[in-house]
């Protein structure tokens, strides 16, 4: 059985690699991820991929720190903090707008069956996000 350990690992330094083509890959090919706050679910490689891919556009130097990590059988819950710098893409006619700091907690909760990464739940607080880049 793969270590589950690792793979939790691989999948932050991934994503701190803005590598969402690795990150992906983690998956089973039928692996989902599921954006709590905004009520989405990404299901599929070509489907995860397009959701990073956006995340890395929006957040150019998003970097993940993760807190604390708690196993229970197959299942990983990792509680983190996300800082970045969100740019809002101008208007016609428009200056560029600010750049605005972003710094949020959240908790992630991966999901394997027989050592393979089945899908992930993503748990962040939507008002706090939404108040930091207005």
């Amino acid at each position: 059985m793969p270590d589950i350990d690792r793979i939790v690992s691989a999948f932050y330094s991934a994503y701190n690699a803005h590598d969402a083509h690795a990150a992906t890959e983690l998956y089973t090919r039928e692996g989902w991820h599921v954006e709590i706050a905004m009520g989405a679910r990404r299901s599929g490689h070509e489907a995860l991929r397009a959701g990073l891919e956006g995340l890395f556009r929006m957040l150019e130097d998003v970097h993940w720190q993760e807190r604390q990590r708690i196993r229970s059988a197959e299942n990983v819950v990792v509680s983190y903090e996300l800082t970045g710098t969100f740019t809002p893409q101008p208007r016609e006619n428009e200056h560029r707008p600010a750049s605005r700091r972003v710094r949020l907690p959240g908790v992630h909760v991966f999901e394997f069956s027989e050592g393979v990464l089945q899908g992930t739940r993503d748990y962040w607080d939507k008002s706090l996000f939404l108040s930091q880049i207005a």
